[in-house]
């Protein structure tokens, strides 16, 4: 009798155990795409000082500015930004479970047709560059958001500068 309490008790305790040992695998599971998210950041946030780079949740943000990329009224990027966008395009790289969004946007200066054709045209100029460094094209899709989403008051000649922008957004993809 005394033997098999004690058999029960080892039982289960090693159920106790493995419960424990699941759960915590799949804790662990569930936090990796945080994990490969946070440490993409900080290696963003290093190398980019050209850029804003910010987290949210599990995604990550980098904005550059328009006068870094691109002249007034351009889709060419500039030649300048181009030893950043290789820095950049080397941790996108590396990083290859990641989905990128490349959204272009304009000031509210000019017609609607015009500063959407642009933002799509930035947007598009943005995704070859990361293409030349070797960034899969299935990896990048581009939108053209015109003026509809300013993070700027389109009123002052310096919110407008704040909007003409090139945004990456930088996404997870769970079905890695």
């Amino acid at each position: 009798m005394k033997r098999m309490l004690f058999t029960t008790r080892y039982c289960l305790l090693a159920l106790v155990a493995m419960a424990f040992m699941a759960s915590c695998a799949s804790t662990r599971k569930s936090s990796s795409p945080h994990v490969y998210m946070s440490k993409q950041y900080e290696e963003l946030k290093n190398v980019l000082n050209e850029a804003e780079v910010s987290i949210i949740k599990d995604s990550l943000k980098v904005i550059f500015p328009n006068n870094v990329l691109f002249a007034s009224s351009s889709d060419q990027v500039n030649d300048a930004i181009k030893p950043t966008f290789s820095r950049f395009a080397e941790i996108l790289n590396k990083y290859g479970k990641t989905k990128i969004l490349i959204t272009g946007h304009t000031d509210n200066t000019g017609s609607a047709d015009y500063n959407r054709e642009l933002s799509e045209k930035r947007a598009a100029s943005a995704k070859g560059l990361l293409s030349s460094f070797n960034v899969n094209n299935d990896r990048m899709f581009t939108w053209g958001l015109s003026d509809r989403d300013p993070i700027a008051s389109n009123n002052t000649d310096a919110g407008k500068a704040r909007n003409r922008r090139v945004e990456f957004v930088i996404l997870y993809d769970v079905k890695q």
